[in-house]
């Protein structure tokens, strides 16, 4: 393949430059479609949220919308107006800033919101300090090599200038990463008990905590591991531009896991808590009269077995670093043969525990 008249020749290997280069800008443009509909369904769901989440999910979704413009911007310029000009595929464009500066805020934001998880959890400062520190580490190494990488202009020239930047930024990135997940599984594994509404809503924590905080990590690693070993390529732009969006869909999903779908394959009481944990305190306490009003209910199975429900609210004192919020949670149903001194422990020791998870949402 040649390239025009007066532009530099095409190299032999000019699919291993742009191939993961459009790979990443479509699995840049896929996420920011799963982001769009997270956020819609966030705004649908949850409209009585407190503030400071609804400003998460509004400034996460704008920084976003921001760097898939840019994104998209570079990658008209690299496979419309300057195709086959290798001189133009070299040059790094606005992508300096869309990936290492945008992307290292919006990882630092969502580490820093899961450190605050983390201290409700587990009321440790070190660990809490080491989050802190190490995210804003990378943030800082993640603008200083996006800065570089506008100073150098090339993309040949960065990885070769920004080796040691680059391993901070991303090793910092990985690492923060694995010790907010490995906390996390600790700290929630730790909380359990033997009540099955809590053991089931710890379990669906636990592993919603796996599934978005080591995929987070994987690929900061994978990105990493392709800019070391495969320097005279772009194999490590394909993860390295969408890998804000990772972590942008993973703190919504959080937010949305408490969703709860009508009739879906959930088990009745993560259903019921689930839906308990979207509801705000002025929209419980309407529930809380009602509830009261109609306190037996009858097995469909053995209608000859009442069944009362009890519904406590308490009030969260320091232990999750706040005060004045209510904390609303369902006590275990009070069976036949139970006496109501351990109905009402049971449902005080699961208050205080699912009350302080969703606290935590």
């Amino acid at each position: 393949m040649s390239a025009p008249p007066g532009l530099p020749p095409i190299p032999p290997i000019i699919a291993q430059l742009t191939g993961p280069l459009l790979l990443g800008h479509f699995f840049n443009w896929g996420l920011f479609g799963a982001l769009t509909v997270q956020t819609y369904i966030y705004y649908l769901a949850f409209p009585y949220d407190r503030l400071l989440p609804k400003c998460i999910v509004g400034f996460t979704f704008v920084i976003e919308l921001l760097q898939t413009v840019l994104a998209t911007k570079d990658a008209f310029r690299n496979f419309g107006t300057g195709w086959g000009n290798m001189a133009d595929l070299d040059a790094v464009g606005l992508l300096w800033f869309s990936v290492p500066v945008l992307g290292s805020i919006i990882s630092c934001a969502a580490q820093l919101f899961y450190a605050w998880r983390v201290r409700i959890l587990g009321r440790n400062n070190w660990i809490v300090a080491i989050i802190v520190v190490l995210s804003f580490v990378q943030c800082g190494a993640g603008i200083y090599s996006g800065g570089l990488a506008h100073v150098v202009g090339r993309f040949s020239e960065v990885q070769k200038r920004g080796y040691i930047n680059t391993c901070i930024w991303l090793g910092g990135t990985a690492l923060c990463d694995v010790i907010i997940a490995a906390s996390m599984i600790f700290y929630l594994h730790k909380s359990k008990t033997g009540f099955y509404m809590t053991s089931t809503l710890l379990t669906r924590f636990i592993r919603l905590t796996v599934e978005t905080g080591l995929t987070c990590a994987t690929f900061a690693i994978l990105d990493l591991a392709l800019f070391l070993a495969f320097q005279e390529n772009n194999y490590h732009l394909a993860p390295s531009i969408a890998l804000s969006k990772l972590y942008s869909n993973s703190l919504l999903v959080v937010f949305n896991a408490r969703v709860t779908i009508v009739a879906g394959r959930n088990p009745p009481q993560t259903n019921e808590m689930s839906t308990l944990g979207a509801i705000t305190a002025s929209q419980f306490s309407t529930t809380v009269v009602t509830r009261r009003h109609s306190a037996t209910h009858y097995d469909p199975k053995n209608q000859s077995i009442p069944i009362a429900i009890n519904v406590s609210q308490h009030k969260e004192c320091e232990s999750d670093g706040t005060s004045g919020r209510d904390s609303y949670a369902m006590g275990e149903m009070n069976k036949p043969g139970r006496t109501s001194h351990d109905e009402n422990e049971t449902a005080e020791n699961s208050v205080m525990n699912i009350g302080g998870i969703m606290s935590v949402v």
